[in-house]
């Protein structure tokens, strides 16, 4: 009963602390954002899946109110749907300069990685600026982020948050992202931590090679991680934007998003393990049991206890996404009940496994990196 007792507290109390810090980030890390130059930037947009807003999210990158950029799309079929939209949204901005290269590459765990070797090396600037097909870019994001990109930090990444929800599923995917994963991320910028969260990547291709380059990241599929952890071993430090990210979810399907937040809870577990072991703090159905099992000890019944426990999460995070802007439900309480329900299940199975969905095709976390990649081509 006391270590039911104490596990409550501590849980609720790094609740409050990360909610705070959700409002406060933004303001805090904006005092970072010293530079004021605007070196040539490299946009690079790696593709594969033709999915909803893609033609939205990807033209975002070429409406960019900065002066001299460069968009780079790299796929590994020229032949694939999504690169033929992507000819279609160059049609439309002629002033910005573009290409499409064909990466060959087989030689990373991950096949984004893979996919990524053409343009990282391609890239005719030292800055690069690499994004996912389903974020979607305000016109001053470029500018905005690249303010973080100070002498002494190497990588800087954005929070995302999800909107455009369509139904149930992305609902619950988005109480995920926008809740104890957001959370948690807000509140280690806060403290003056950075990690790899690969929606958005920027970084100074020379800091890279001098990293390691592709070696550094061809063993995992969470480059982002991985390529974060290579930056700090040679002084450089990851940091949060200021701005976070919109990523569009549209409609979801419960299978593709346990596959996804499984893939994430695998890389944690393998890179980030005492992150990984303390995740269950951050959910709030450990800490509903909890508030059963302790309430005695203030007089309550368990159940008493445990509608307490659930009432406080519940209205901290729905009060956290008003707040933010965050697009909620009318289901929201049946929304939070599967969430929790979902990551409890995922950190279990993310213990049992190293097989992981990426784009549809299914990919060992960790499989063993080729030293040299293939060459590639333009098209």
């Amino acid at each position: 009963m006391w270590f039911a007792a104490v596990y409550w507290v501590v849980a609720i109390a790094l609740l409050v602390i990360s909610v705070v810090a959700t409002i406060a980030q933004p303001w805090l890390a904006a005092r970072r954002a010293r530079r004021r130059d605007q070196p040539p930037v490299s946009i690079v947009l790696p593709v594969k899946l033709l999915e909803e807003e893609f033609e939205r999210t990807q033209e975002s990158a070429l409406a960019q109110d900065y002066p001299d950029f460069k968009v780079t799309v790299a796929a590994a079929d020229l032949a694939l749907p999504a690169v033929a939209k992507m000819r279609e949204i160059f049609a439309r901005h002629p002033d910005v300069p573009a290409r499409i290269l064909r990466s060959t590459a087989k030689f990373a765990a991950s096949p984004k990685v893979d996919n990524l070797y053409a343009p990282f090396m391609q890239a005719e600037n030292d800055v690069i600026f690499m994004k996912d097909a389903n974020v979607l870019l305000e016109p001053d994001a470029l500018a905005e982020h690249l303010k973080q990109l100070n002498d002494d930090v190497g990588l800087v990444c954005a929070i995302p948050y999800c909107a455009r929800l369509d139904n149930f599923a992305a609902h619950v995917e988005a109480a995920i992202i926008n809740g104890p994963h957001a959370r948690m991320l807000f509140l280690a910028s806060c403290l003056g931590q950075g990690h790899g969260v690969g929606k958005i990547m920027l970084f100074r291709r020379s800091d890279f090679l001098r990293a390691g380059g592709f070696g550094a990241i061809s063993h995992t599929v969470g480059e982002d991680n991985a390529l974060a952890k290579a930056m700090r071993r040679i002084g450089q430090k990851p940091v949060f934007s200021h701005r976070p990210v919109r990523q569009e979810l549209g409609a979801r399907e419960f299978g593709d998003v346990y596959n996804r937040q499984l893939r994430w809870s695998v890389i944690r577990r393998n890179d980030e393990l005492i992150s990984f072991l303390a995740e269950p703090i951050c959910q709030a159905l450990p800490a509903v049991a909890a508030g059963a099992v302790a309430a005695p000890m203030v007089d309550l019944s368990p159940i008493s206890g445990a509608l307490v426990t659930f009432a406080v999460w519940f209205a901290l995070e729905t009060l956290l996404s008003m707040a933010k802007g965050w697009q909620l439900s009318y289901a929201a309480p049946a929304v939070f009940i599967i969430r929790e329900a979902m990551m409890l299940a995922v950190w279990v199975n993310a213990w049992m496994t190293d097989r992981v969905v990426w784009a549809k095709d299914t990919v060992h976390a960790r499989a063993a990196a080729q030293p040299a990649p293939t060459p590639h081509e333009e098209g």
